[in-house]
């Protein structure tokens, strides 16, 4: 037991904390907004993450299966629209006017950060490839898929958190308008890389 508890421990932090859409768009948040105002992205982005994982394992694995194409669609569907959101953040303007001070642009809500999970490709993709290992729905009892979504719970938490975090930290090595513009430029920049590599290796 303690050995499956490290092994999904592990899979949740490598997969949960490497670069992908939720993550950057926690850093630029984090950056623009504070760290505070970005906790309902992280809840949102958070639980988005885990339903998918339960979903999947309660089933909808089986369903996405026996019709190959739905899973495509959904890919070009959500990467779509993160490839929008990289735009956005690419063309944001700088909400901080002098050092301290925040305009009072919407930063995401609970909601948008679901959004994101429910339409990154790489949450499925991961998810899929998580269920696929730990819990296959066969010999193996609703236990370990409500463990194995309370392990990815905390972990995911704590990942994006890292990652605004490091938002938090670069705000603090910036300070002008212009700055702050070619930061937001460089991450939209590197969210749509991101999703274009999803893309890539989902085809």
């Amino acid at each position: 037991m303690i050995s499956l508890l490290v092994a999904m421990a592990t899979f949740a932090l490598v997969t949960s904390i490497s670069p992908g859409p939720v993550n950057i768009l926690a850093t630029v948040t984090s950056a623009n907004y504070g760290y505070i105002r970005t906790i309902p992205h992280i809840t949102g982005a958070t639980f988005g993450f885990v339903s998918i994982l339960f979903l999947l394992g309660f089933g909808l694995s089986q369903f996405m299966t026996e019709i190959p194409y739905l899973a495509k669609g959904m890919t070009y569907i959500g990467g779509g629209f993160l490839l929008y959101l990289a735009y956005k953040v690419t063309t944001q303007e700088s909400t901080i006017k002098s050092k301290g001070s925040v305009e009072s642009n919407a930063a995401p809500s609970l909601l948008q950060g679901m959004m994101c999970q429910w339409l990154n490709p790489k949450a499925w993709i991961v998810s899929l490839a998580g269920i696929s290992v730990f819990y296959t729905g066969q010999n193996t009892g609703l236990e370990v898929l409500l463990l194995f979504c309370g392990i990815f719970f905390v972990v995911c938490y704590l990942s994006i958190s890292v990652w605004a975090l490091l938002g938090i930290t670069i705000s603090s090595m910036i300070d002008t308008p212009k700055q702050f513009r070619l930061f937001n430029l460089s991450m939209g920049l590197l969210l749509g890389i991101t999703v274009l590599y999803t893309f890539f290796i989902s085809s």
